[in-house]
């Protein structure tokens, strides 16, 4: 047959790529998609799924929806797709079975190659530690954690981890990374070290970009041996909290020393994310440009619809759209696309769950959406946050606060850190705690002086504490940034209750905002 494809050998019990390496999985995943694959073609049931994977053991939707998820990972842009979601029926693997029946072939959709070649997906290896104990019975550690980082990173879509197999079998003792990096087709190489001194384990980690011989990274960790595999799970989960950030640190810094004309989709997206995070007009204008012309590259690259739907409805949430309905309109709807494209895609689900509260009202879709997306993702510190503000605009203000507080946890240095901060005053302002939503707006302000909805939350708060002179003063500022801003407007909100609405208006309205647009 013409063409690469990507084989799962259910005699041999194999996933190979569609360059013959092995495809890594969890256990329960990896069985999972043996069990899809014997019945290529149909559509198999939850029940059956479960019962399959899980048997004599209590298991739930989202266990099953976290091994979906970890299989259409492993089988990468070019083949996920195949792997296919019937709402209230069940999953579908797509595939040709071999003529023996002892295997099935999956293909790209069409597109779909080009499409993973426009994402140009960085690439990480990781290394086994090096075991500094001395001790040969405490070897399975130092690979027991480098298992776990494996499994662990390649749940974060937008970079690519190569198979355990093949970083495990490469010759590593001169630490030529650069060779290390060409042998294994890796972009960026993690390694390091382990330490036992009584019942403490230190760790020291390292994140290196193979080409450059350039440390982009570098942490250490430690924790107590009572727990042996409770400690490889923190690890493995602190290790990559610590990397995400800073690899794609890197991947912006490559992408602004690209010629223009030399930008895919991937460079594009990134070159978009400081603008984001700048917040100012301007800022979201250009990054708005930059994923536009992304999605023309690549109309279902996923990270790019969802960033394009936060921006869209950011710039209407803060009076930077001719058109607000249509803006918020256009929000739900790329939303909608992203998810489409990647049913378990971290930033497509709490995107869309955003989306779908703060524009579109459908609140008890917002709701079932950040509750898949925290259960597939619980330590992403964004799909906290963006879960948090479907609480609170559903009147979940307690359970929102625990959302943003994890945030700052996982994060606690993070870019978008404004966002958290303002997630905790909106919070706080519908639970009636207007002196905490009072400090948390100004320490926003602070770091970010245009930022408008901080300015209208404390402006609101301030007047519904009894400080009116204090609030118009905020207000002043607010006109000055949005000159059209009123009451009319700020009714444009989508809030799950009444209640909410009614508070909101009456603190604006005491502030002084006008009733209708002022016309100069």
């Amino acid at each position: 047959m013409g063409g690469k494809t990507m084989m799962i050998l259910i005699d041999q019990r194999e996933v190979r790529d569609d360059d013959g390496r092995p495809v890594e999985l969890r256990r329960r995943s990896f069985n999972l998609l043996m069990l899809l694959a014997d019945n290529a073609g149909q559509v198999i049931s939850k029940e059956t799924l479960i019962d399959g994977n899980w048997p004599n053991v209590t298991a739930s939707d989202e266990s099953l929806a976290r091994c979906i998820s970890d299989i259409r990972g492993a089988l990468g842009v070019k083949y996920r797709h195949n792997l296919r979601t019937f709402p209230g029926r069940g999953y579908l693997l797509e595939g040709t079975k071999t003529e023996a029946g002892n295997g099935v072939r999956l293909r790209c959709a069409e597109g779909a190659a080009e499409s993973a070649r426009g994402a140009e997906k960085p690439s990480l290896a990781v290394l086994p530690f090096a075991d500094m104990t001395g001790d040969a019975d405490q070897a399975y550690l130092a690979l027991g954690i480098a298992d776990d980082l494996i499994v662990t990173l390649s749940r974060i879509r937008w970079f690519y981890v190569i198979g355990r197999n093949s970083s495990f079998a490469v010759r590593k003792e001169d630490g030529d990374f650069r060779r290390i990096g060409r042998e294994l087709g890796a972009h960026y190489v993690l390694a390091g070290t382990l330490r036992r001194d009584g019942r403490r384990l230190r760790l020291t980690a390292r994140l290196v970009e193979a080409e450059t011989c350039r440390q982009v990274w570098a942490g250490r960790f430690e924790g107590d041996l009572d727990d042996v595999f409770a400690l490889q799970d923190r690890i493995a989960r602190d290790v990559t909290l610590a990397i995400e950030p800073s690899l794609q640190t890197a991947e912006v810094e490559k992408a602004r020393k690209k010629r223009t004309d030399d930008l895919g989709a991937y460079d594009l997206y990134l070159r978009s994310l400081p603008l984001f995070h700048a917040y100012t007009r301007e800022g979201f204008a250009e990054a708005e440009t930059l994923l536009r012309m992304a999605l023309r590259h690549d109309p279902n690259y996923v990270d790019a619809l969802a960033a394009l739907a936060d921006c869209v409805g950011r710039m209407a949430l803060n009076g930077w759209r001719d058109d607000i309905e249509k803006a918020y309109a256009e929000s739900c709807s790329l939303a909608e696309r992203a998810v489409l494209a990647d049913p378990e895609h971290p930033a497509a689900l709490a995107t869309a769950a955003w989306a779908s509260a703060m524009f579109g009202e459908k609140f008890e879709r917002a709701s079932d959406l950040a509750d898949r997306a925290l259960a597939l993702h619980p330590d992403t510190p964004a799909i906290r946050s963006y879960c948090g503000w479907v609480f609170v605009y559903t009147g979940q203000c307690q359970r929102a606060i625990e959302q943003f507080e994890a945030a700052r946890r996982l994060s606690p240095l993070d870019p978008r850190s404004y966002f958290f901060l303002l997630g905790l005053a909106g919070a706080r302002f519908f639970l009636k705690d207007f002196e905490a939503t009072i400090t948390l707006a100004r320490r926003i302000i602070v770091e970010s002086p245009a930022h408008i909805i901080a300015h209208r939350f404390l402006a609101a708060a301030l007047a519904l504490s009894g400080r009116k002179e204090d609030a118009r003063i905020v207000l002043s500022r607010i006109l000055e940034l949005q000159p059209d801003y009123s009451l009319e407007h700020a009714r444009r909100s989508r809030m799950g209750h009444d209640w909410m609405m009614t508070l909101w208006i009456e603190g604006l309205a005491q502030a002084g905002l006008p009733e209708h647009e002022a016309h100069l």
